[in-house]
This record gives structure tokens, C-alpha cells and sequence, in this order.
């Protein structure tokens, strides 16, 4: 546990030193994450499954961090730093969530940090690029009972309430103001975040941007209020910012119990995150139209209502002809003695049942390398009465930073291309 958060793996059991208040708010997360996916055992042990990124409440901030290794100590700080990066070039690469908007690469010493300090970082940063190059200025209908005429007088709420005060006028006129609802926007949530932040260069970056919002107001925010923000090309540049404001707002909805502290959380499904990944890397290569998730009805009843769907993971096409269907599992194959020991029986059918939908003899299931253990591709023939069907089975280095070699072993193992 570094600076009171406490950082564990996804799907690994670890055992944390915990206060009787922590385990009170990790019970309540399984309000939000599932109570199938949140365990602790009575000597301490905590497991959060298929869930990565960081969640909090009160005091207990958890961060959990996809698994890479099966053998490494838990307590590594090689593995978290490890862990860490895999998770960032993930959503980066895989653009899972397009607001972030993450840097090429980590800062010096960023992969020390939990992802909320990571990502309240980026947000500071945000804040004093945008403002620091041009202030937000909207022109606002202003109305007021003032002894400057401005604009136009309303008469008749003169007449109303300025009867006795024959040196007052209501006036309606715009103003070119700083203080608006996308400048507003931006200053709360800032302020809330520094209430967050645990670490002195978040705070000290922050309070640095806050100084160029000096002329916004804290406001209350609402969700209505959020949709009513419109941009045009005279404030598209702080639509970038705004929308990480946004971003950071809906993960610090209060539960809706009176009395209960807010929950703030920024959580994926890590199998998710890996699909959208994989489905990235085959995009890029080119010369292939790749779909994700692609829905396709295949049984139904003769009134035409669907009985069964399919959703497969990645659909590979050349020339409107299906190359591959390929499933991303973000779990550990086991490979050892040149066999791969843990291949579910569930997966072998369902990619099976994908190539007969789809009419091709080609299929792939892709997984993560961990341990580090060289994992070559293998092939699994799977035979019916009509004939073969190639079943790849491929493992790729996640924690590889260099994309282009990651696409090139998917162009040459699963597509037979040469990849340049």
C-alpha cells in the first residue's frame, strides 16, 4: 500500500492490511461492481475480478491493475511499475476512452502514481495549455437594476419596481464574460479534484490552473447543465478540456443515499479493454476491413423472431470475404512443453460455431503473453462431416511498447501478410 492507496491485480487474490472502515466501503463496492466479483477473505485477502482502473470512497482508494505475471511477488514494485504502463498503453493505444486523450508516453516517474492521480495529472495539464493560450470569453444577456443605462431599459420592470428611485434603471445588455458555464464547469471540478489529490505536484498544478479560472465561479453542477453546453468554432478549442470535466463529474456522482460519501471510480472491464486493443492493432494494418462485436442473428423462429445471436470479438474481411474471426481472452493459456495447458473447452466451441456461421476454415484465439515465457502460435484442427477448421491459438506481448511490432506478428501469424 503506497500513500494510503491500496494496489492490487485483477483476479488475483492479495492479502492487504485493512481497517475496519475499508472493509465496510470494498462491501459496498459490490454494490457497483457486483457482489460475484468482490471477495475478502477472513485473513485479509482481497480479490476484485474482471475489473481494472481504480475506484474510492472516503479514505479507501483501490487501484487494481491488470495481471501480466502468474509467478511475480504481488508486492513487486517492478510489477506494479510494469502493470501500470501495460494499463496506460492500453487505453491510449486501444483509444477505449476517447476524452483522456493520453500523452504518447508516461511522464518521468508517472508509473509510480495510482491511475486517479495519473489522470487528475493530465488534467491539470489540460487545464493550463487550454487557458494559458486564450481565455473562454461568451458573450451573456445580462439583466440588472442598475444606475448606468446600458443596452436597453426594460420599461415596464422599471415602472414596477423603481418608482420611487427615479435614478435606477432595468437594463438588459451583453457582456463579454470569463465567467460562463464552460469556465464554471471546468473551475469545480478542479476544486474538487484538489480536494481528491494526494499528491503535492497535482495540488501544485492545479492551484496553478485555478489561477487563470480567477474570474469563473464555483457553481453547482447538474447533468442538464452539462448538455446544455454547446460549441462552436469560437469555443471548440475548451471542448477538449470540457469534456475531461465532464469525464471526471459522472465518476463523482454521490451515491443516491443520504448521508453516503461520494463514490468515485473510473473502472473497465479488463477483457473489454483488451478486445478493443487487439481490434486497434488489426485496423491499422491495412488493406483488411475489421469490425468489432459485430452482431449476426443465425437462429430464429419461423414468425422471423431471433432465437440465437452471435457476438464475435474481431471479424477480419478482404475483398466483402471473411479472412478470420478471432476471440480475445485475457487470461493466462499456460503454455509449458510445448502445449498450450489451458484452452476452455467453452472457447473451442464457441469460435467453432463462429466459423460454421460465417462459412470460413479460419479462427483465432488470441490471449496475452504472461511470465514472459516464449509462447509460439499453435494450431488446434478442429474436424466435423464437412471437413477442417484451423483454430490458431496466439499470444501477444502486452507489455511490448512498440505497436508496430505487435501488428506486424498479427499481419504474418493470423493473416499470412508481410507487414512493412
Amino acid at each position: 500500500m503506497s500513500n494510503g492507496v491500496i494496489t492490487i491485480f485483477e483476479d488475483r487474490k492479495t492479502k492487504v492490511e485493512l481497517s475496519q472502515t475499508q472493509i465496510q466501503d470494498i462491501l459496498f463496492f459490490k454494490n457497483i461492481l457486483g457482489s460475484q466479483n468482490v471477495n475478502i477473505d477472513y485473513d485479509g485477502s482481497l480479490q476484485i475480478m474482471h475489473y481494472v482502473g481504480f475506484i474510492s470512497r472516503g479514505k479507501t482508494r483501490i487501484q487494481i491493475l491488470p495481471k501480466i505475471y502468474e509467478k511475480a511477488d504481488v508486492r513487486s514494485a517492478e510489477e506494479i511499475r510494469g502493470s501500470t504502463k501495460v494499463l496506460y498503453n492500453l487505453l491510449r493505444q486501444s483509444e477505449y476512452n476517447k476524452v483522456l486523450q493520453l500523452p504518447e508516453s508516461m511522464k518521468s516517474g508517472m508509473d509510480d502514481f495510482d491511475f486517479l492521480e495519473i489522470f487528475i495529472g493530465i488534467f491539470a495539464d489540460k487545464i493550463f495549455k487550454t487557458y494559458s493560450t486564450r481565455m473562454n470569453r461568451e458573450y451573456l444577456e445580462i439583466e440588472e437594476n442598475s444606475p448606468f443605462i446600458k443596452g436597453r431599459i426594460s420599461f415596464p420592470k422599471t415602472l414596477k419596481h423603481n418608482l420611487l428611485r427615479r435614478d435606477l434603471h432595468y437594463v438588459n445588455y451583453q457582456s463579454f464574460e470569463h465567467d460562463n458555464t464552460i469556465n464554471n464547469i471546468v473551475k469545480t471540478v478542479a476544486i474538487k479534484l484538489l480536494e481528491y489529490t494526494r499528491d503535492a505536484e497535482n495540488k501544485k498544478n492545479l492551484k496553478k490552473s485555478l489561477m487563470l479560472l480567477d474570474d469563473a465561479r464555483k457553481i453547482e453542477i447538474s447533468l442538464p447543465l452539462i448538455q446544455s453546453v454547446k460549441f462552436t468554432r469560437l469555443n471548440v478549442e475548451f471542448e477538449s478540456v470540457f469534456n475531461m470535466a465532464k469525464m471526471f463529474y459522472l465518476n463523482l456522482q454521490p451515491e443516491n443515499f443520504t448521508g453516503e460519501e461520494s463514490v468515485f471510480s473510473f473502472l473497465i472491464p479488463v477483457n473489454d479493454l483488451y478486445e478493443h486493443f487487439l481490434f486497434k492493432l488489426f485496423s491499422d494494418i491495412g488493406g483488411y476491413e475489421v469490425t468489432h462485436e459485430e452482431v449476426h442473428n443465425f437462429a430464429r423462429y419461423q414468425d422471423g423472431r431471433n432465437v440465437l445471436r452471435i457476438k464475435p470479438d474481431i471479424i477480419v474481411r478482404k475483398n466483402n470475404s471473411v479472412s478470420l474471426v478471432a476471440d480475445a481472452k485475457y487470461k493466462n493459456p499456460f503454455f509449458d512443453k510445448g502445449i498450450y495447458l489451458n484452452i476452455s473447452r467453452d472457447d473451442i466451441y464457441q469460435v467453432f460455431a463462429y466459423s460454421k456461421v460465417y462459412g470460413i476454415s479460419k479462427t483465432a484465439l488470441i490471449y496475452p503473453l504472461f511470465d514472459d515465457v516464449p509462447s509460439p502460435k499453435k494450431q488446434i484442427i478442429l474436424k466435423d462431416d464437412t471437413g477442417e477448421i484451423e483454430l490458431n491459438i496466439l499470444c501477444i506481448d502486452i507489455k511490448n511498447d512498440n505497436y508496430e511490432e505487435l501488428k506486424a506478428q498479427l499481419a504474418t501469424e493470423l493473416l499470412q501478410e508481410t507487414y512493412e
